[in-house]
């Protein structure tokens, strides 16, 4: 074989060789990401198409890998991988910076602001829950509170006070009121979108700080508003974040979204999409709201995803069938379920259903880390009704003061002589804490028969003036 017809072989073959690359690498169905133990799979027709998804399946997970100990499960869907960089220099920052804003031109945050406040009301913002589960969402902020004074904006993601993680509302009020009682200063760290390239030139003066960069300055453009200023950021801010939301749309997108993240501090996968449409599914089942959905939903409730759990409870919550009291009271309990909603809604089918069964179980929840579970413990065994009392008499001796002022409160609905007796008891013990002391008065007030009444009147000339005075108002022309 001559030399030129050597070189036309090896031409075509290396022509050959291109092509069943380029083939194979344009349907690549899996890939295994060896460094953090997970195989992934590109979505369906019918997914992609009927569903207009973007992202990629998690097919398998490698026992002991990054990827399981990060919580990531098989079947789920990656839409975005979230990369997330500590900025304690100038450096960093604009590095970050310029890396988030590079594709699409948006950047996320995360900026701790100091507030001075008085009072809860004082700072004047709503929360909720976040779907993601990186903190609370600022729901609503009331004009000229301090919270809209010092830039904090709806939307923005609440992710700690004074580097407290704050994952549910219950958290959040206790944590803030915490801080009020101690001196009313505090720290938010939370995060909001920027989104202009021009931020690079305009926006941002900084400088060096421990943890962050401080805002140093901010310009004003033309228009008098900067992307920073715009969304919320004033001078003497402490940035100490920058995040980058990097949309996963096939196998090759996620290879470069994973590549790109290779300096981040923490990297997070953003899933559950899917779970979106089955949250959906879960909605529609409980709109049934007859036995044919209550298998479904009984087996959905077991979920590992907690949003799942969630949906799945409230759907149950509305439905009144003995069949799902076992399976509730399963999900009850802070010991067997981690999410409070989940056990919020259990205790609220309860209340609804009224079964015997649950008593005791109920009384466990008074205990919960919950307020609003234990308000719903307490209000379902209230609807239960007397066979509740043995159980209420015991907790209203409970070495907790906020289980004995519910189970003081329920007594007054229950009623009887029993949980009267008790009541005088909770009245006359000196040790008794105030608060519990005027919730006694007022359910005393709510069984409302002579019995009760005389006791109350003579409260009212008690020697102590506040008791005094709360029976004085309740009772009127009868004081």
């Amino acid at each position: 074989m001559s030399k030129y017809q050597i070189k036309n072989v090896m031409f075509l073959f290396s022509l050959y060789i291109l092509f069943v690359s380029f083939i194979v690498g344009c349907s690549q169905e899996t890939y295994e990401d060896q460094k953090l133990g997970v195989t992934i799979k590109k979505l369906g027709s019918d997914l992609d198409k009927r569903w207009s998804l973007n992202g990629v399946i998690v097919e398998s997970i490698k026992p002991g890998s990054i990827a399981e100990n990060s919580g990531l499960r098989s079947g789920e869907l990656i839409s975005y991988i979230i990369d997330e960089r500590n900025v304690d220099n100038k450096g960093k920052f604009s590095d970050a910076l310029a890396d988030a804003l590079d594709d699409d031109e948006k950047a996320i945050l995360r900026i701790s602001k100091t507030v001075s406040v008085s009072g809860l009301d004082d700072l004047g913002i709503q929360v909720k829950p976040d779907p993601e589960e990186r903190g609370l969402i600022v729901a609503s902020v009331r004009p000229s509170s301090k919270a809209d004074l010092s830039g904090i904006m709806r939307n923005s993601i609440i992710y700690t006070i004074d580097n407290e993680p704050v994952n549910n509302i219950d958290q959040f009020n206790v944590i803030l009121s915490q801080k009020i009682q101690s001196n009313g200063k505090f720290t938010i760290n939370l995060a909001r979108d920027i989104v202009s390239k021009s931020i690079r030139k305009v926006g941002i003066e900084e400088e060096n700080a421990s943890g962050g960069v401080i805002v140093k300055k901010l310009e004003i453009t033309e228009s008098d508003s900067s992307p920073a200023i715009r969304e919320g950021i004033k001078e003497g801010d402490l940035i100490t974040h920058v995040i980058d939301e990097i949309e996963i749309k096939d196998i090759k997108s996620y290879k470069n979204g994973m590549k790109k993240a290779s300096h981040a501090n923490r990297v997070i996968f953003r899933r559950g999409e899917i779970g979106g449409i089955k949250l959906t599914i879960i909605d529609a089942l409980g709109q049934i709201g007859d036995s044919r959905a209550i298998e479904p939903l009984v087996r959905l409730l077991e979920s590992n995803d907690r949003w799942i759990r969630r949906a799945s409870a409230s759907a149950l919550s509305g439905m009144n069938e003995p069949s799902i009291i076992q399976p509730l009271l399963g999900h009850l309990l802070e010991a067997n379920e981690p999410d409070p909603e989940v056990r919020r809604s259990a205790a609220e089918a309860l209340a609804k259903m009224k079964p015997v069964e649950a008593i005791e179980p109920l009384a466990l929840a008074l205990r919960d880390s919950s307020l609003g579970v234990r308000l719903l413990a307490g209000y379902a065994l209230g609807r239960i009704g007397q066979q509740s009392t043995d159980v209420l008499v015991k907790a209203s001796q409970d070495a907790d003061g906020k289980v004995r002022d519910i189970a003081v409160a329920t007594l007054g609905a229950i009623g009887g002589k029993v949980a009267k007796e008790e009541l005088k008891k909770v009245l006359e013990n000196v040790n008794e804490e105030p608060t519990v002391k005027l919730t006694a008065i007022q359910a005393l007030y709510k069984i409302g028969d002579a019995d009760s009444i005389t006791h109350l009147q003579k409260i009212a000339t008690s020697s102590d003036p506040r008791l005094g005075s709360f029976v004085k108002e309740l009772l009127g022309d009868k004081s």
